[in-house]
């Protein structure tokens, strides 16, 4: 089974990853009044019943629409939200398959 990622929403200009320092991230984006996490956990639809991958899932769909509809142009013309993507995590690749030996 293969595993995701880590992924985050931040906007062009900060300075900060939000993946590797979150809190510096979190300030930037609070003083410019971005707001981005609240923003995602308002468009995302999710429920963690599922489980962890679907959850993730769902995530990642709200940060690609956000991505790809770019409301913070509207105000801030010279901003974009984009996609964050951190390595691969350790685990199996999607060419490896469980094997009951």
């Amino acid at each position: 089974m293969a595993t995701n990622p880590e992924i985050a929403l931040s906007t062009s200009d900060n300075p900060y990853n939000p993946l590797t320092d979150y809190d510096s991230w979190e300030a930037y984006d609070h003083q410019k009044g971005y707001n981005t996490s609240e923003y995602l956990a308002r468009i995302v639809r999710t429920t963690n019943e599922f489980g962890d991958s679907n959850y993730t899932d769902d995530i990642e769909r709200a940060i690609d629409e956000i991505v790809v509809l770019n409301l913070i142009s509207w105000t801030h013309p010279d901003i974009s939200y984009i996609k964050v993507v951190g390595p691969e995590p350790e685990g199996l690749d999607d060419d490896e398959e469980d094997s009951d030996e």
